[in-house]
């Protein structure tokens, strides 16, 4: 489903509480993850317990944002796609090998920066997203095609702010996670 535009408005942190908002997240939230715990089960990664936690806050928020893209036929210009991406094409064939990947060879490089084990929870960010991890601690490890470096975010917001840093935009269109709508 898409959600028409609507106006955001602010500095950096206002403008990325106001899309968390109007992609589904408020204060508080907590939703059903059964098919989220059921994916990684399936594929021998059980979740921990920061892992389950994150998933309650954001799993089955809008999955793609329509920000200086006004087109709403092209891509979205941001992405919040997490494991099982079950969604709208975002990726979707190469979910399997992103999963593989994401928890097997580029896992020890992660942990390894981390200093402690991680999961991959999925992709998030601005033209090109982050393959993105998340910690026993809860923080968040970020993997971008085009550096070599792996930055740590003390949270979602922080690395949304980090990656919409040099976007010019004031709305937001949005498309849901088809295969959630009315579910979570």
């Amino acid at each position: 489903m898409i959600k028409e535009r609507i106006p955001i408005s602010g500095d950096l942190k206002s403008k990325v509480k106001q899309l968390m908002e109007y992609a589904g997240w408020y204060e508080g939230r907590s939703v059903d993850i059964s098919i989220a715990e059921q994916y990684y089960a399936d594929h021998g990664v059980p979740m921990m317990k920061t892992t389950q936690r994150f998933y309650r806050k954001y799993f089955g928020l809008c999955c793609e944002w329509y920000l200086a893209q006004k087109k709403l036929k092209w891509a979205a210009d941001f992405e919040f796609a997490l494991f099982p991406y079950l969604v709208n094409g975002i990726k979707n064939h190469l979910e399997e090998a992103y999963f593989r990947d994401m928890s097997g060879c580029e896992l020890a490089e992660i942990e390894q920066a981390a200093g402690q084990k991680c999961q991959p929870i999925g992709h998030i960010g601005y033209y090109y997203p982050a393959e993105v991890w998340i910690s026993e601690y809860g923080k968040l490890y970020a993997k971008y095609e085009y550096q070599d470096e792996i930055e740590c975010f003390p949270d979602v917001f922080a690395l949304i702010e980090r990656d919409l840093r040099q976007c010019n935009f004031d709305s937001a269109a949005m498309k849901t996670v088809e295969a959630l709508d009315g579910k979570i």
